[in-house]
């Protein structure tokens, strides 16, 4: 029996999207790590800072790769912990032809998308960046250590305080159903496809989209 059956076109799509989802969307673990982790401190200006220092940092420099991470907040404000948005992109290379959803999560913010939290940052200068961006599947996994799980959220606690057991999503739609996007479950350092339209926790990064290779993976 062919279970994408269904009366109506929009209700084939409907029904064999859910299938695709589940079906092929199976999760990753992130890679374990090859080299010593290397962080360090950046505060709201771009400064690093000082080991041992009782400053309180915004951004985390990830020293292996170049890349820069947002830090999330504990009390209400732009980059608050708690905050969720829907994916959406009007960029079609980025969105495969399914955009997203515009202004369908919970923040602070006029709209609650990706693209509006990427714009509002960017504006914000956050440690003296203007190029802030979601990372891609691959960016995100290299963030997580394996060998945390069990632990809780699978990122370093002393220079990511505030980080939550949510997922997050990436910036890499799900080729085989764009409907869907990767996100990253951080308890088992894992990632998944889900809806674009389902509202999650969002975590930046500024800094050449070459500084970790892509795995091969076919979708």
């Amino acid at each position: 029996m062919n279970r994408c059956k269904a009366t109506g076109r929009g209700a084939v799509r409907l029904a064999c999207g859910a299938l695709a989802l589940l079906a092929m969307s199976a999760c990753e673990r992130g890679p374990a790590q090859g080299t010593a982790w290397d962080f360090a401190r950046i505060a709201a200006g771009g400064e690093l800072v000082a080991d041992g220092a009782a400053a309180s940092h915004e951004c985390v420099l990830d020293r292996r790769t170049g890349l820069l991470w947002e830090v999330k907040q504990a009390e209400p404000g732009l980059r608050h912990r708690d905050d969720l948005f829907t994916w959406y992109s009007s960029d079609s290379a980025e969105h495969n032809g399914e955009p997203g959803l515009m202004d369908g999560g919970r923040c602070a913010l006029e709209r609650c998308d990706t693209e509006a939290f990427v714009a509002t940052v960017n504006a914000a200068g956050l440690c003296g960046r203007k190029d802030w961006r979601l990372p891609s599947r691959d960016e995100a996994l290299a963030l997580l250590d394996p060998q945390r799980i069990g632990q809780g959220p699978t990122l370093d606690p002393e220079f990511f305080p505030n980080a939550v057991s949510a997922e997050c999503w990436t910036a890499t739609t799900f080729r085989l159903y764009p409907q869907g996007a990767w996100a990253i479950e951080p308890i088992y350092a894992q990632d998944r496809v889900d809806w674009k339209t389902t509202p999650k926790c969002v975590r930046l990064v500024s800094g050449s989209k070459d500084a970790v290779r892509p795995k091969r993976r076919g979708r």
